[in-house]
């Protein structure tokens, strides 16, 4: 800590990533594995484009239905790691790195030799972030390369899984999760009790965004009956629209395959057409940055909460 005399900004940072360097160093290792993952699923990719959507079509062999759904299964695992493990791992390295510190009273030793509470969180938080959001820039870059050059290109797009592996919103989670971790620690001033409480504050966080998700940009009608260019939406209600123009959800002739048999059906439940609310993958983006501001919004009120705590809390 003598370096923090000359450079105490610097030698801070310095003193942080010489304390924290193991899981830093894990961190890189899982980043580095993960992008080597991904290039590996990328080749296997490949391999089974040629035989997407003809599985069990009788057009390929047991191989070939063998290497697309292997691919499928790995994609999907992929995706549900990226989604969720960062995310653990954020809410733990936040509440440990203040948590410990705490603990230990080691923090209180940093603020006697020239660092001010203020400062020492805000490095305690800074390095962290930046670590986590150079590995997260690199793996969601990869996932969304090997998914749109797969076979099965834009499918599952509005699976939650996929949602925070291939866009911005899974960088936005995690923040979100290191600052609950921090706080967390702040609060409780143990480690243990407060990665409890950042992981149960990230899984709650998540299920909500979950739930809001098709709330946060207005949805579009379509009308007519459901045809194969409408499989890769997001449908959020389907029904009918009776004479009087009054939209009945849950209505359907799923079952009448003939044009003239949807007449028919219309005829008998007192419809004129079909109708459906869908987010079209135009909204997929909007969606993406609209949940990403509010999950930023989330965790930079976090972060202002801890830094309010650990005010409150000095001596």
């Amino acid at each position: 800590m003598t370096t923090l005399s000359h450079s105490p900004r610097r030698g801070l940072t310095w003193a942080v990533l010489r304390l924290h360097r193991v899981p830093l160093w894990v961190w890189t290792v899982m980043a580095i594995v993960g992008a080597g993952g991904l290039i590996w699923l990328y080749g296997l990719g490949q391999e089974a484009a040629p035989y997407s959507g003809r599985c069990g079509a009788g057009g390929t062999g047991t191989l070939q239905c063998a290497t697309e759904m292997r691919y499928e299964g790995s994609e999907l695992d992929f995706a549900q790691l990226l989604a969720w493990l960062p995310c653990g791992i954020a809410a733990c390295a936040g509440a440990t790195l203040i948590g410990r510190e705490l603990e230990d009273g080691t923090a209180t030793l940093a603020w006697t030799q020239s660092v001010s509470p203020v400062r020492w969180l805000a490095a305690k938080l800074a390095v962290p972030a930046v670590a986590l959001l150079g590995g997260m820039a690199v793996l969601t870059l990869m996932f969304r390369w090997v998914w749109v050059a797969g076979p099965d290109s834009g499918v599952n797009r509005w699976n939650s899984e996929y949602f925070h592996a291939a866009g911005s919103v899974g960088p936005a989670y995690v923040l979100l999760a290191l600052a609950l971790g921090a706080l967390a620690a702040l609060l409780t001033r143990r480690t243990l009790p407060a990665m409890g409480l950042a992981l149960v504050g990230i899984g709650l966080a998540y299920n909500l965004g979950d739930t809001v998700r098709s709330s946060l940009w207005p949805a579009s009608e379509v009308r007519g009956p459901w045809d194969a260019t409408l499989n890769h939406v997001d449908q959020l209600d389907l029904g009918m629209i009776t004479e009087s123009g009054k939209h009945v959800s849950g209505l359907d002739c799923t079952d009448q395959a003939v044009p003239g048999d949807l007449s028919t059906c219309l005829s008998d439940h007192g419809a004129v057409d079909f109708y459906a609310k869908i987010h079209p993958i135009s909204h997929y983006w909007p969606i993406q940055l609209v949940e990403t501001s509010i999950v930023l919004a989330l965790a930079a009120a976090a972060v202002a909460a801890a830094f309010w705590v650990l005010r409150r809390r000095l001596p």
